[in-house]
């Protein structure tokens, strides 16, 4: 017997179906799916036209905007769905059939924000998550419009920036400044440019002013509205990369220079922060150092790549100090660079970059000649180390496991005795591989020792491998 076909639930499965068995289910189903009954008058109302479309979306915008009731946590669950559908009927069904009337609503859409956050009884993200995905939405379709009926949005654009109290929409709006085209640019320049006496230190107009100059490619604009601010608010790093991109070399080095003073409230990574005097100092140097270089000031750039290895013994500032040597210069200056990392004052940092480098045996070199300086509390960095030696320089591989394993019994670190039992084991692995007359105690010394001083800590006895606790 034939196996019987199974209908799939696709656009051919529906059409066989029929039409009057799809309609009883759709009429069914909207009777208890507002959103779906809201999409269906959506549709038909389309077939009339977009206005009627936008009118029916009009009167349900102003209702949800004019509502007073509070909304609990059941009310909102629902509320998103049914917003997500709203959104999908403006962008969707109103949007290809009239994309200037879909951007004006969907602006007035995401004004809801203010409202039914003041109505919440309980914060609810699946709401806002819908609000934040109709924003990604929403500058797609901007995107598409014609730069005559951008210009003409505007004015809702700047009203959705008034009303954003709690910056909500700062990334919106911010992320506007690069779909906007010159018309509605200079437009919505006009209007933020009025606002901003009433407004010089808030992140706002004069924020988007700087992001829609810098979209115009109108970078004395942008400077010119830098200065504006106070000293607390300038972002002289941001400002001097700019013009380093923009090949303004001379300004560039006018901007790097300029030191921040005292506590400074910047962008970082899109959120406004509080930042010391040393926030991205790294990065200001080797900026500097770059600008210089495009100045035809190599000798200038290169000291200063020398100063900021011999403070940070980063091997990446070293890797770019020496690319810029003439040829065979490297080597005397690597003996130099070795030099300084033996010499500086910090033993744990000077470690770190011989690992990086790598120079195993100079790493090895400088744990023994500081064996008695490692502090197991700095574990971030001793056991790396600890590792990485262990093939190679097995010697100083034993003498920092000791140094761990002696701070955590010394300080009773309980969570930390597993740990020190897999030190342990390695020890143990260890020891027979280290060369004569190292002048470490032997394994079984090191545990007595340990016994003498620990015989209680049975967590971490418990913790040291099946034969090695002596």
């Amino acid at each position: 017997m034939a196996k019987q076909a199974k209908a799939k639930l696709d656009k051919k499965g529906l059409t066989g179906l029929g039409i009057d068995k799809l309609v009883e289910i759709l009429l069914e189903e909207s009777a208890a799916n507002k959103a779906l009954k809201t999409r269906l008058q959506t549709a038909l109302a389309g077939e009339t036209g977009p206005d009627e479309m936008a009118r029916l979306i009009d009167r349900r915008i102003d209702a949800i905007d004019q509502a007073a009731t509070r909304i609990n946590r059941a009310r909102a669950k629902d509320l998103a769905v049914e917003f997500a559908a709203l959104a999908r009927n403006i962008l969707s069904e109103l949007g290809s059939a009239d994309p200037q009337a879909a951007a004006e609503r969907i602006l007035r859409f995401l004004a809801l924000r203010f409202p039914i956050s003041a109505r919440l009884a309980v914060d609810n993200a699946r709401l806002w998550k819908v609000f934040d995905d109709t924003e990604l939405s929403a500058l797609e379709l901007i995107k598409t419009i014609d730069e005559g009926s951008q210009a003409l949005l505007v004015p809702q654009i700047e009203k959705l920036r008034l009303r954003d109290r709690y910056g909500e929409h700062t990334g919106f709006l911010r992320a506007l400044t690069s779909v906007l085209g010159k018309p509605a640019a200079a437009a919505w320049k006009q209007m933020l440019a009025g606002v901003l006496p009433s407004e010089p230190l808030k992140l706002g107009a004069l924020d988007l002013l700087q992001s829609l100059a810098l979209h115009q490619g109108e970078i004395d604009d942008f400077l010119k509205l830098e200065r504006q601010k106070p000293d607390n608010r300038r972002d002289t790093l941001t400002v001097a990369a700019l013009l380093h991109e923009a090949g303004r070399f001379e300004d560039a080095l006018e901007w790097v220079r300029e030191r921040p003073r005292g506590v400074r409230l910047i962008p970082v990574n899109g959120v406004l922060a509080s930042v010391g005097p040393e926030y991205g100092a790294h990065e200001r140097r080797l900026l500097e150092a770059e600008i210089l270089d495009r100045l035809k000031r190599r000798e200038d750039a290169q000291e200063l790549r020398w100063r900021e290895f011999g403070e940070t013994l980063d091997p990446a500032v070293l890797r770019l100090y020496l690319s810029k040597l003439d040829d065979f210069a490297e080597f005397e200056e690597m003996d130099r660079a070795f030099a300084v990392a033996k010499a500086h004052d910090d033993i744990y940092l000077a470690l770190d970059f011989f690992l990086a480098w790598p120079r195993l045996d100079l790493a090895a070199e400088h744990v023994m000649r500081h064996r008695h300086d490692w502090e197991g509390r700095y574990y971030d960095d001793l056991a790396p180390a600890a590792e990485a030696l262990t093939a190679k320089e097995p010697l100083a591989a034993v003498l920092l496991y000791r140094v761990l394993v002696e701070d955590i019994l010394r300080r009773g670190i309980g969570m930390a005795y597993p740990h020190a039992g897999r030190y342990i084991g390695e020890l143990a692995r260890l020891m027979p591989n280290l060369p004569e007359g190292h002048g470490l105690s032997t394994h079984a010394a090191f545990l007595a020792e340990l016994r003498r001083n620990h015989s209680k800590k049975y967590g971490f006895w418990s913790s040291v491998p099946g034969g090695l606790s002596g």
